[in-house]
């Protein structure tokens, strides 16, 4: 099951959304057009001991590269996390290797 996470947009409304964030929604997040909140839209407060957590792009992988890159890439292409863990590495790059 992916983890969520929820977010307050422009309009007020309270999104829930999978992790890592898509592109779009990641930029959105950094520019403040997404604030992550609680399910009932106040304010997000995390543990001090807890380490704040960016949401990169994954780098596009080449052939050469492990499973585990692939799915990175593959989710980050919207692919849901556990078909990209189910999906063969090679399954992966036939479907992805032309993605940008």
């Amino acid at each position: 099951m992916a983890e969520t996470a929820f977010f307050l947009g422009e309009g007020g409304h309270v999104w829930e959304m999978d992790l890592p964030l898509r592109e779009q929604h990641a930029r959105d997040e950094k520019e403040g057009r997404l604030v992550r909140v609680n399910p009932d839209g106040s304010p997000l407060t995390e543990p001090a001991d807890q380490p704040d957590v960016t949401h990169e792009v994954p780098k596009k992988p080449n052939k050469g590269s492990s499973k585990a890159d692939w799915v990175a890439w593959a989710v980050h292409q919207g692919l849901d996390p556990q078909e990209a863990e189910e999906a063969t590495r090679e399954a992966l790059i036939e479907r992805y290797h032309g993605a940008e």
